[in-house]
């Protein structure tokens, strides 16, 4: 999603309006499962059906819809294609789940080319649609991170990487551990990605330090190296995570996932971050599911 400018707090039109869920399948009984499943929310909802892709593409062309659960195989034009002559020209997706007896990973390989968050495999059940919309309410909220690194031109790159990710980030950048510091004692970020080689403080101190002001911040330490001292010096100071450079959004979806205890998507890749081994406290205590490594574990060189 795009970078928010700090304390732009702008709030979506929509945001205090019903969330408007399309379920599309030619199955009855599939989408009953579906709406099943959200009749156990306490929340207004307005769910739509549709059994066909040319019935979910009007819709989806006609209508605001901020969640879609779609089967793949539809009479007429399939669900990929329905979703991708809705919304394959726009960079404002509404949160997509597909849905199939397809079990394969060529499955997921379409849904990661459309642009969907998650597969569920059928037949599904009630708590895999609640996952889905807890994780949809969670990367709807505003996460604010907080950048550190001496390097601009490094700064820079990261910001374009943060800019992919699947959580909307409202940043703000530091080009040291003291300026870090400084700035934590003004605003209670969420998620600190810090340097590790840096003048004056280092990411490992800097982690210790942001975490005596804030001990909720989720911090994840950055490096061109990936040295098992390090690693390990980056585990006693706190931080949540550990992330070798260059790395991907999917890598930072993936530690945002475990940072806010939110059940990773199975069509994701897999990350090549380094968790701490007390993840599970780190994400206030809701056990975080983790796939990654862990410090002092398997990927550290």
């Amino acid at each position: 999603m795009p970078i928010l400018a700090l304390n732009q707090n702008k709030i979506d039109q929509d945001a205090t309006q019903s969330v408007r869920i399309l379920i599309v399948d030619d199955q009855l009984v599939a989408r009953g499962a579906v709406r099943s499943a959200l009749d156990k929310l306490d929340r207004s909802l307005t769910v739509i059906e549709a059994d066909t892709g040319e019935e979910a593409l009007s819709i989806m062309r006609n209508a605001r819809v901020d969640v879609i659960f779609c089967d793949i195989h539809l009479p007429g034009i399939s669900g990929p294609e329905a979703l991708a002559h809705a919304y394959g020209a726009t960079d404002r997706r509404p949160f997509m789940v597909l849905m199939s007896t397809m079990h394969g990973d060529s499955v997921r390989q379409i849904g990661r080319r459309i642009g969907v968050y998650e597969f569920m495999a059928k037949p599904f059940r009630p708590s895999d649609v609640l996952n889905a919309i807890s994780a949809y309410d969670r990367l709807k909220q505003v996460t604010r991170v907080l950048l550190v690194d001496d390097s601009a031109t490094a700064r820079k790159l990261m910001t374009r990487i943060l800019g992919r990710s699947q959580f909307h980030i409202e940043l703000q950048e530091a080009g040291s551990g003291e300026e870090a510091i400084a700035l934590m004692k003004q605003i209670p970020y969420d998620v600190i990605i810090c340097d590790f080689n840096m003048p004056g403080l280092d990411g490992a101190e800097t982690a210790t330090a942001l975490l005596k002001l804030n001990p909720a911040a989720q911090i994840v330490v950055v490096s061109t190296e990936q040295q098992a001292g390090m690693v390990r010096s980056v585990q006693f100071s706190g931080a949540f995570a550990f992330l070798k450079k260059p790395f991907e959004a999917s890598d930072v979806d993936a530690v945002l996932h475990d940072a806010f205890a939110i059940k990773r998507p199975s069509i994701a890749p897999p990350t090549h971050a380094i968790f701490s081994n007390e993840e599970g406290v780190r994400a206030k205590g809701r056990g975080a599911v983790t796939a990654g490594a862990k410090f002092g574990g398997a990927g550290v060189a």
